[in-house]
């Protein structure tokens, strides 16, 4: 196996997905990635999960200059970021063959640390992702929040995706049992905004109705 076959899909290759239109849309979509890595202070394995934003051919993760997995990431270790999405619970006839509905990506590389010239940007890119109209609308970040916050970039030249759709795969002799078999789908859905306690009487702003 050559160091690029690592980074395909090995069982189910044909559920590998390469069109990075369907990767791009999936990264969109969703608001947290988990981030797997190897601390090298103590040897451990951690996944955390974390906020992202996709912004061309890079994602970008922001936590605390003081957090112990930014200061890991700031060493330049290795990454896996892996984002999914659970579309549905396939149900079959039997344990065995009932699965899920899902898109997945995972994203590998070294992260780099952006400048503090770099930041505004990414920034905006971030906060766009998590609560569009928000950059504008709010109260704008001192140079202290920004001085406390560190961003890193990801390149997403080196990713592996996977998706599985449609209906149960059971067995044929399993197909006369009489027993039901189907999906149950699964969404995510954002609600109505719900005012702050201490916001009360202020009108929601036309970029959250």
């Amino acid at each position: 196996m050559t160091s690029e076959d690592k980074f395909h899909v090995q069982r189910h290759s044909d559920r590998e997905v390469h069109d990075r239109l369907n990767i791009n849309q999936l990264l969109d979509n969703q608001y947290v990635a988990h981030v797997g890595f190897i601390d090298p202070d103590i040897n451990a394995p951690f996944v955390i999960p974390m906020g992202f934003a996709r912004d061309e051919d890079r994602i970008l993760i922001h936590g605390s200059t003081g957090s112990r997995i930014m200061m890991a990431i700031a060493k330049g270790i290795d990454l896996c970021v892996t984002v999914t999405q659970l579309n549905a619970i396939v149900v079959a006839r039997s344990a065995f063959n009932s699965s899920m509905n899902y898109e997945s990506v995972m994203i590998f590389g070294k992260a780099r640390v952006l400048k503090e010239e770099e930041k505004d940007v990414a920034l905006e890119r971030i906060t766009t992702k998590l609560v569009p109209g928000l950059w504008e609308y709010g109260r704008a970040m001192t140079k202290k929040e920004s001085a406390a916050t560190m961003i890193v970039e990801l390149s997403l030249d080196k990713t592996s995706a996977k998706a599985r759709e449609g209906e149960p795969s059971d067995d044929d002799e399993d197909l006369g049992l009489g027993l039901w078999a189907g999906i149950v789908p699964l969404s995510t859905v954002k609600g109505a905004a719900i005012t702050a306690t201490n916001a009360a009487g202020i009108t929601v702003p036309a970029h959250l109705l």
